[in-house]
């Protein structure tokens, strides 16, 4: 059941919030379980494209950097910018519309943009070291601070901004819809989106927590696209859930006015 309002004025609107968000489910999913079977299928080929720059990913240690942050840049940040990217062109729009009609949606935008800097966040953790990378290659040096960072600290660094920033995203359109309808479903859609974040943000803190020389390892593969194969299902069936309330409110519209007209 929704909240009924006389009238219901924003029905329409909030019909089209509902396919909106329903893409966005869409599309997330398909990024997160996409990303999942890449790592679990092609990691060793992805690895081999180090030997493009005249660097062997199995043998020395910088060999094994520029491997890993190969990886990184195909997997690791496309996750964290195309989820960003996705929540601008669509989330953002979306409550666009909305205030177009003076809904009130200053909650969500804000949890929006919040997650739009931990997103960011995650990418300058990604390539923060590469500036001393430089240096200590023009200099002749070992970059050790950089190797100890991407052995030690990197991994639980990124997932626990990326599992907060992902979580915020998320739970974005599930707030802004349970402040219109009240719904018992939607508690049920944030505990997913809450199921999301903390799974991220705890393997980034155990499992995960390893050196980015060990990314090719079968235990990280298979956890790793297990992980996101279930991220990416629990995101689709919490924007569904969502997509289906909001596009209730109409339904309850319609049927109230047929009602009058029956009366």
């Amino acid at each position: 059941m929704v909240r009924f309002v006389r009238d219901q004025p924003d029905a329409y609107i909030y019909s089209s919030f509902g396919t909106r968000i329903f893409i966005a489910g869409f599309l997330l999913a398909l990024l997160y379980i996409g990303q999942g079977i890449l790592v679990y299928t092609s990691t060793d080929k992805v690895l081999s494209l180090s030997s493009l720059i005249g660097r062997d990913s199995g043998g020395d240690i910088m060999g094994q950097l520029v491997g890993g942050l190969i990886l990184v840049t195909a997997v690791f940040v496309p996750l964290a910018s195309s989820t960003m990217a996705i929540s601008r062109w669509v989330l953002k729009r979306t409550y666009k519309k909305l205030e177009k009609l003076e809904v009130d949606s200053r909650r969500s935008q804000l949890l929006l943009m919040v997650a739009r800097f931990v997103f960011l966040g995650c990418i300058v953790a990604a390539y923060a070291p590469m500036p001393m990378i430089a240096e200590s290659a023009m200099s002749g040096g070992f970059p050790t601070s950089t190797i100890n960072y991407y052995q030690t600290k990197f991994m639980s660094l990124f997932f626990t901004l990326f599992g907060v920033a992902l979580f915020l995203t998320i739970i974005s359109p599930v707030l802004q819809l349970y402040q219109r309808t009240g719904s018992r479903a939607l508690i049920f859609a944030g505990f997913l989106a809450l199921m999301v974040g903390s799974s991220l943000v705890y393997m980034g803190n155990t499992d995960w927590n390893m050196s980015v020389f060990k990314l090719n390892s079968p235990e990280f593969k298979s956890s790793f696209g297990t992980t996101m194969i279930f991220c990416g299902t629990c995101i689709f069936f919490c924007l569904w859930i969502v997509a289906r309330n909001a596009k209730s409110i109409l339904r309850y519209q319609k049927m109230h006015f047929t009602m009058k007209l029956g009366e």
